[in-house]
């Protein structure tokens, strides 16, 4: 009797320790994305934390967004919708384009009308003020490495990427998280979440943009 209550008892001081040891994990993976990842990822995370090791992968949850009827040649504007409700401050596609700027040069603001086929896009220096006002922060991430994206991602930051496709010379996607070498990509044009896409093939489309890239 007395060894089945030792018995017992080891198995219950087991269990409270593997208990402890697993809410650890899940505390240090969500600390810096608090509740926006999933707890297979956070586990994973909160392992490389204590072992001192980068993130092998994260994946934020990031609701999609489709920028299509309202804004046929809007997607970074719908990619900054996803980033605003993401951070708990949703914003209509219609309430963010009628704030931003407008010029003839997207380095300036958005060039040409985001409600119609004639939009081309608006770049990150011309979305610093807005960021700052709504999001408290901005970070241009071009030029950047691949690296640099993840880095973000790790502190719990979609990042807003330009690329080459669906036909347009100009189409800003979301990231929303990486395993391995492959991104994990929200897309205003087909309304989709967890779009996956190689670091390479990602680096390829950028390239034309100028890797064109940012964050809050």
């Amino acid at each position: 009797m007395k060894l089945r209550g030792l018995i017992r008892r080891g198995f219950w001081g087991l269990a409270l320790l593997i208990a402890v040891f697993m809410g650890a994990l899940l505390f240090v993976g969500w600390h810096d994305v608090p509740a926006k990842t999933s707890a297979a990822v956070a586990f994973q995370n909160g392992w490389a934390k204590l072992a001192k090791k980068p993130p092998e992968a994260i994946q934020l949850q990031v609701a999609p967004k489709s920028q299509r009827p309202t804004l046929p040649t809007g997607c970074e504007i719908t990619d900054v919708a996803m980033l605003l409700q993401f951070r708990g401050q949703p914003q209509t596609l219609t309430q963010i384009a009628q704030e931003i700027p407008y010029a003839d040069n997207p380095e300036d603001g958005f060039w040409g009308n985001p409600f119609n086929d004639t939009g081309y896009t608006m770049y990150p220096p011309a979305w610093r003020d807005y960021f700052t006002k709504h999001l408290g922060s901005f970070t241009d991430l071009s030029q950047r490495s691949p690296q640099a994206f993840r880095q973000q991602l790790a502190a719990g930051k979609p990042v807003v990427c330009w690329v080459v496709m669906h036909g347009f010379s100009a189409h800003a996607i979301l990231l929303t998280g990486f395993t391995g070498d492959t991104f994990i990509y929200n897309d205003p044009y087909t309304g989709q979440s967890q779009q996956r896409i190689s670091t390479q093939r990602l680096w390829r489309l950028a390239a034309s943009q100028h890797h064109r890239a940012m964050t809050y």
